[in-house]
């Protein structure tokens, strides 16, 4: 068993990571003037005092980034896909019911899926108007230069589920 007072004094994070930061990386010197006690290499301490001062008092704000499409027009065509949606959830059997992507992220592919019934609505209209939603969130995303998980969605598939189209798998019957 080894004594516990034979092990070597732990040194606080912050300054290890100055050091390596320091020594190796050269990142975030500045932060590293502080590091008190710790001895440096010559070489390690000249590159920590020649580290400039590092203040954010005059970062500029970013860039306004004009989206290729008005906002409105995104937000028109989400608010009638969402009213369409909403008002067609009714069902009585699974083959009724049908999911469509909605929303788009900026690596491509949609945010979710919806389910909706063919009972009271169309499965074109729906889907023209989903593509439409989809197509304009793209193009802000891009616009406005986003930055999203790149996995792709797969589509869940929607049934019926107490008189109620919703998405996933049509659990056991």
């Amino acid at each position: 068993m080894t004594n516990p007072t034979a092990l070597p004094a732990r040194r606080p994070v912050f300054r290890t990571l100055c050091i390596v930061g320091a020594v190796g990386l050269a990142l975030s010197l500045s932060a590293c003037k502080d590091v008190g006690a710790v001895s440096l290499t010559p070489a390690g301490a000249a590159l920590v005092a020649s580290a400039p001062a590092v203040s954010t008092a005059h970062v500029p704000a970013p860039p306004v980034i004009a989206s290729a499409a008005a906002p409105g027009d995104l937000a028109s065509v989400d608010a009638q896909l969402e009213k369409t949606l909403a008002g067609a959830s009714a069902c009585t059997v699974d083959t009724e019911c049908h999911s469509v992507a909605v929303g788009a992220k900026a690596c491509g592919g949609p945010t979710g899926y919806r389910a909706y019934s063919s009972k009271t609505v169309s499965a074109a209209s729906v889907d023209a108007l989903a593509q439409r939603e989809r197509d304009l969130a793209g193009q802000a995303a891009r616009a406005s230069h986003q930055v999203s998980t790149c996995y792709m969605l797969a589509d869940p598939g929607a049934h019926c589920q107490q008189n109620k189209c919703v998405t996933g798998p049509a659990g056991p019957g």
